[in-house]
């Protein structure tokens, strides 16, 4: 999932009315919860009739809220106390979560979670595609702690010296000081505190501004971003903590290029790995790969088993990222094109289909919101199946072009409800009908929803 194209900015006219920030105005209000939205907040209303959405409470508690901002119709607020909790109401496991904005459904158990992202999304489907009956399928899920393989730590200095590592507060710039996060890949939660300590010795260490890292094969990565150049300790300290833990270091200097400290001459092009089964994916220290790994795995699998690829398809994937789905659909399709918006992906794709020796891959940079019937790429021939993976903005203006190609079935797989709802409508009106749909739970305890649909030509 990388783009293909750049949207269009909202016009004024299609900018939702702003929220005032007068809440003092509002008093507290007690409501009963009665269900879902799609980012899984609370939804309920006041006696007056206005629709209230609130963070961290549960369909069918009785809660009172404290507005935070309003419209004239809508309110937003957060859960100011529970009066009747919900059977589905469990303790939160990561003693941040009061605080972190990173996991926001640790409150609800994870039956009741998936129950919420469903929901959520079931009524937006049936508002806006008036459907009567969607074709749910199970859920694809899998651990839900310590699933995450990269996590971005922001680094926070006081005045005083001391330093805070870690994630943003809620609502808030400031960073929380986070010794055990329970969502990350245990080879790197058990890092955090040793990490810590070393930054804390290093000389130059207000130079570095964020640590991202990365539970890879055959060994995790930590990619320090340098504001400025660290000393030569410095260097020698981040080598010694590499050996000692046996990770790799990256510095990630202000030119936006990638050294390996430990091997200085890759400077120009060092590259990443993951596997999927025997499969190598190769990609640059930018470049987006899934963070859920066992998720990963299974949405592929459930990507090819819903097309039915077959020996004989010619497939088209879209915002193809370093080949994610490329290379997974290759080793069952006739061939495989695939179509990225950022070029340094382009390339990649190229590149992890030769290493991993499938011939029938070929990668272009486009931008198929211009595409037209009468002037097509030469490369561009005709396909019997299409996968989408856009980014959260949604792939309007491709999809709009993509009945042009004419594609038996079509395979969207979304992380932003709100733009696969409006995508699937436009594939609607071109004859497409949803078929088969189901969340993949990428993010437990987060209220990201991620889907996969199905769509076939009638």
């Amino acid at each position: 999932m990388a783009k293909i194209f750049r949207p269009n900015k909202p016009s004024k006219s299609s900018k939702p009315r702003k929220h005032k920030s007068l809440a003092k105005q509002l008093p507290d209000f007690v409501t009963t919860v009665s269900h879902y939205d799609h980012e899984a907040k609370a939804v309920c209303h006041t006696d007056s009739g206005r629709v209230a959405f609130v963070s961290g409470a549960i369909q069918g508690e009785t809660i009172k809220v404290r507005p935070s901002s309003y419209t004239d119709t809508v309110i937003k607020g957060e859960t100011l106390k529970v009066i009747q909790p919900s059977a589905h109401r469990v303790e939160a496991k990561c003693k941040y979560f009061s605080e972190c904005g990173g996991c926001q459904l640790q409150y609800l158990n994870s039956e009741e979670q998936l129950k919420a992202k469903q929901s959520g999304l079931e009524s937006l489907m049936q508002r806006h595609l008036k459907l009567d009956d969607i074709p749910w399928q199970p859920n694809i899920t899998g651990p839900e702690w310590h699933y995450r393989r990269s996590a971005r730590l922001s680094i926070w200095f006081e005045k005083n010296g001391e330093f805070n590592l870690g994630f943003r507060k809620q609502k808030s710039k400031e960073i929380i000081d986070v010794e055990n996060c329970p969502v990350l890949e245990k080879s790197l939660n058990n890092l955090l505190p040793q990490l810590k300590q070393m930054i804390a010795q290093m000389q130059s260490k207000k130079a570095i501004s964020h640590v991202q890292m990365l539970a890879l094969s055959p060994h995790d990565t930590l990619i320090f971003r340098a504001l400025s150049e660290l000393t030569k300790q410095d260097k020698e300290q981040l080598i010694s903590f590499a050996e000692a833990h046996s990770v790799r270091v990256l510095l990630e200097n202000n030119d936006k290029t990638f050294e390996d400290i430990q091997a200085p001459q890759t400077k120009a092009g060092t590259l990443l790995e993951y596997t999927v089964a025997k499969t190598r994916y190769q990609f640059l220290p930018n470049n987006f790969i899934q963070v859920n790994k066992q998720i990963n795995e299974k949405m592929l699998q459930q990507a090819i088993d819903w097309l039915d690829i077959q020996p004989t398809d010619n497939v088209l994937d879209l915002f193809s990222g370093v080949g994610n789905f490329t290379l997974a659909l290759a080793q069952k399709a006739k061939h495989v094109v695939a179509v990225e918006g950022v070029n340094s992906m382009v390339k990649q794709v190229k590149h992890n289909a030769q290493l991993n020796g499938l011939m029938n891959v070929s990668a272009h940079h486009a931008d198929l919101s211009t595409l037209d019937d009468k002037k097509k790429p030469t490369w561009l021939k005709p396909i019997d199946k299409l996968l989408l993976d856009p980014a959260r903005d949604g792939a309007f203006d491709v999809v709009k072009k993509i009945p042009l190609l004419k594609p038996k079935q079509i395979l969207y797989v979304s992380c932003n409800p709100t733009t696969l709802i409006r995508d699937i409508n436009v594939l609607q009106q071109a004859n497409y009908k949803l078929k088969k749909i189901g969340l993949l739970n990428m993010f437990p305890h987060t209220s990201h929803v991620e889907a996969m649909a199905l769509l076939e030509y009638k």
